[in-house]
């Protein structure tokens, strides 16, 4: 697993969004990451390549805390993702904190799942909605800002059945 950043314009300014260092995890014998090292600036755009099995979609799935690492640490922001640190170690949040964490992260999964039967608007605005308890129009109004960020503004009363497989991605990226 490679993972390759465009080099942003002035690298002294851009604020560190995603610092992982010295990452390690396993599952039982098998070690999948080995002292992994990335840090993602602001504004930079970055490609996780590698063959099947390398370890990407752990790595993305230790950024978000729903795999623990076994060793090193990972920060979003500047801050800790799953942990904190008092006295020089690192000590685990609890499940509501590691949630309330993940409010903020976000990412699209390789196989992306849009409810068939809801419209785009309608995915979009569900979890604001039922999840952080957002009110339905403020939701929509971002869930319409998004979508005019994808391009695909004029998709919001379609159906992911409707939309190409870039489009459903786009939409799962909104």
């Amino acid at each position: 697993m490679s993972a390759v950043t465009s080099e942003p314009a002035d690298p002294v300014t851009r604020q560190v969004m995603v610092d992982v260092h010295g990452v390690h995890k396993s599952f039982g014998p098998l070690e999948v990451l080995r002292g992994v090292d990335l840090r993602v600036r602001t504004g930079e755009v970055t490609v996780i390549l590698g063959p099947s099995g390398s370890g990407k979609s752990t790595l993305l799935r230790t950024i978000n805390h729903l795999e623990k690492v076994g060793q090193g640490w990972i920060a979003i922001d500047g801050e800790l993702v799953g942990y904190r640190l008092s006295g020089g170690k690192l000590y685990e949040l609890k499940e509501k904190d590691v949630l309330k964490q993940r409010t903020g992260i976000g990412f699209v999964f390789q196989n992306f799942n849009l409810f068939p039967h809801l419209t785009v608007l309608e995915n979009l605005v569900e979890a604001p909605v039922s999840a952080l308890r957002r009110p339905r129009r403020e939701a929509e109004a971002t869930a319409r800002r998004l979508l005019a960020r994808v391009g695909l503004d004029d998709k919001a009363d379609a159906y992911p059945r409707q939309l190409s497989g870039g489009q459903q991605q786009r939409v799962a990226i909104a």
